[in-house]
């Protein structure tokens, strides 16, 4: 937010003008030079001649946008420049001021002023902006004209923008003939947007300035509704005229965000250091830093982590799961009821309820805060091999039987289709995508809202298991023989290819993993897990964390770390490290603390070592 400079800039609404009063009279004041030149120069004895002179001196002395040189000072040469630069001395001068004055630097910012010779805003500018954030409708027009628009389309925009703006603070201030004239006579001759005017309008009915704000999803005339108009209308705007907000901001955050964007091993957002460019340590998930949780008394199959990040669940040939809490890896249930193994498992969306996939050819649908089974379901005639939440009442499963089934938390079956024998399958809600691989080489996508089948994906063998970026653009085939391939959905085309670790006739469940699906991470039948970069394909880490097969990879942003399932009867934890390579050691012995604490428990707690 802009910060106020002095009494004489700051608008009614907290809001200021960069336009800078000073008794200097070299300063421009904003509300005309001749006045301010007229005042100063009778206060230091001068005459009506000396402020024409310093006007026309003003004038000669203007830059090719307009903007003002100070009158009556000649302009400062003596100052050395150290160097020479690409880029133009005004731009990056008035950058400089912006910054200056949005952190209150008004001393500062005077100074620079008057020894640049350059302004932030010229006075028409600076007019418009202090019209505007002082809600003088009559004024702001005018002003705006008179900084010129580049074609008829902007300015109806501009105006539209304005006069919504003007329309709001009437019907808050209840002067609703004023609103409606307001309405009728110019907002509907900017625009053709008839919804929108149709929604302008029903706010005439809004009997309390509470109810008009919140239908308006607007803060009101004394919140910050008018800078973000004078925000929106600078799309508008010649930079030159007036400069971007956060101008300076913005170009840190491109160069942070271009530094992230070219780091293959990002895995969490950017800080805001300036000092120094942006660099992730050499390991993603450093050994040092691995968990072991050890808990299941059989091969563990599958691990997924509960979308708010405070649960791991384990699915295992013990015929359990277990949730675990992701504070100190301590048991927090253990679930028991299916005669057969759990080979699979999902989380509903609110993180409240979990559906296991059992041998036993049953589903069960267990309450999170209890560890209590809240119904079972019985339907398919094999084994459930996928399951998929598509809101918080109704999940869909596959199954080898042939039968996709959508399912509701009252234990209904709510519609069921013919469907290939299912090997795995993945959902996009906000997409309406549902993939589902068969037993030999296709993927299957079927529109979700109808179940209809919409196109195949061909691979060259059997696949395995699927997974689906956050965004449900890519999708990962694991092909039985060890070969990891993503595809682009929107290309319907075979992008990039992931080989190196050891698959055979096992499922082994991948994942995209890292700060906005930068990583793709497998297990390996030799317990080696594997992570490559997305965009380039380039193996980052091999690390060998299981004594046997790793079955399946789970990855949470909100925990930042990988969990893999083995069948060594052990998860391992592997939290993403994003800090510098000396502070690891530090990093592990919070780790060593924690890990004894668990293994002191004696009620049912994880057995979690450091290794």
């Amino acid at each position: 937010m802009t910060l106020p400079l002095d009494n004489h800039s700051a608008s009614s609404n907290g809001c200021s003008s960069p336009t800078i009063q000073s008794n200097n009279p070299h300063l421009s004041n904003g509300e005309g030079e001749g006045e301010g030149s007229n005042g100063s120069n009778a206060a230091a004895g001068g005459s009506s001649n000396s402020s024409s002179s310093s006007r026309s001196d003003s004038e000669n002395a203007s830059g090719s946008n307009g903007l003002c040189r100070y009158p009556g000072q000649p302009q400062q040469t003596s100052r050395t420049c150290l160097r020479d630069s690409p880029y133009s001395e005004e731009q990056v001068v008035r950058l400089i001021m912006q910054e200056l004055h949005d952190r209150g630097f008004v001393d500062t910012l005077n100074h620079l002023q008057k020894e640049s010779g350059f302004t932030l805003e010229d006075e028409p500018t600076a007019r418009f902006r202090a019209s505007i954030l002082a809600g003088e409708w009559d004024q702001v027009k005018d002003a705006l004209l008179s900084i010129g628009l580049s074609s008829e389309e902007n300015k109806n925009a501009a105006l539209f923008a304005i006069k919504r703006q003007q329309f709001l603070e009437m019907l808050e201030e209840r002067q609703l003939k004023q609103a409606l004239m307001i309405l009728q006579n110019e907002l509907t001759t900017l625009t053709q947007d008839i919804p929108q005017l149709h929604r302008l309008s029903s706010l005439l009915m809004c009997p309390t300035p509470e109810e008009l704000r919140i239908a308006a999803s607007w803060d009101g005339s004394k919140g910050r509704s008018r800078f973000q108009v004078l925000e929106s209308l600078q799309s508008y705007i010649s930079p030159g005229k007036m400069v971007p907000v956060h101008r300076m901001e913005t170009l840190f955050d491109q160069a942070i965000e271009r530094q992230c964007d070219v780091c293959e091993r990002h895995v969490i957002s950017a800080g805001h250091d300036l000092y120094s460019d942006h660099s992730c340590a050499s390991s993603v998930f450093p050994p040092e830093l691995q968990i072991n949780l050890k808990g299941h008394e059989d091969e563990v199959w599958y691990v997924a982590f509960s979308p708010d990040g405070q649960y791991l669940a384990s699915a295992s040939r013990d015929k359990t799961c277990i949730l675990w809490s992701t504070s100190d890896y301590s048991i927090v249930h253990r679930l028991v009821g299916h005669d057969g193994e759990v080979s699979y498992l999902e989380w509903s969306p609110d993180s409240s309820m979990i559906v296991s996939a059992s041998n036993d050819k049953t589903l069960r649908l267990w309450d999170v805060a209890t560890g209590k089974c809240k119904n079972t379901y019985t339907g398919h005639e094999e084994t459930a091999s996928s399951c998929k939440w598509l809101d918080d009442e109704r999940f869909i499963t596959g199954s080898l039987d042939q039968k996709i089934i959508i399912w509701s938390t009252n234990g209904l079956l709510v519609k069921q289709i013919s469907s290939p024998r299912v090997h795995d399958m993945v959902v996009s809600v906000e997409s309406s995508l549902l993939l589902a691989a068969d037993n030999n080489s296709s993927v299957h996508v079927y529109d979700l809202s109808t179940l209809t089948f919409l196109y195949k994906l061909e691979e060259p063998t059997t696949i395995m298991s699927l997974a689906l970026s956050s965004n449900s653009r890519y999708c990962l085939t694991e092909l039985r023989t060890g070969s990891l391939h993503m595809w682009d959905l929107e290309t319907r085309t075979r992008v990039r290819d992931f080989s190196g670790h050891i698959q055979g006739g096992y499922v082994i469940r991948c994942t995209f993993a890292g700060l906005d699906d930068r990583f793709v991470a497998t297990g390996s039948e030799d317990g080696t897990l594997f992570v490559w970069s997305r965009s380039t394909g380039r193996l980052l880490e091999r690390l060998k964390s299981h004594a046997k097969s790793i079955n399946g990879c789970a990855w949470s942003k909100q925990v930042s770390a990988l969990a893999t399932a083995s069948d060594d009867k052990t998860i391992c934890i592997w939290p993403a490290y994003h800090g510098a390579p000396s502070d690891i050691s530090r990093n592990v012995a919070g780790q060593s603390s924690r890990s004894e604490t668990s293994l002191n428990d004696t009620d049912d707690r994880s057995m979690m070592s450091t290794v």
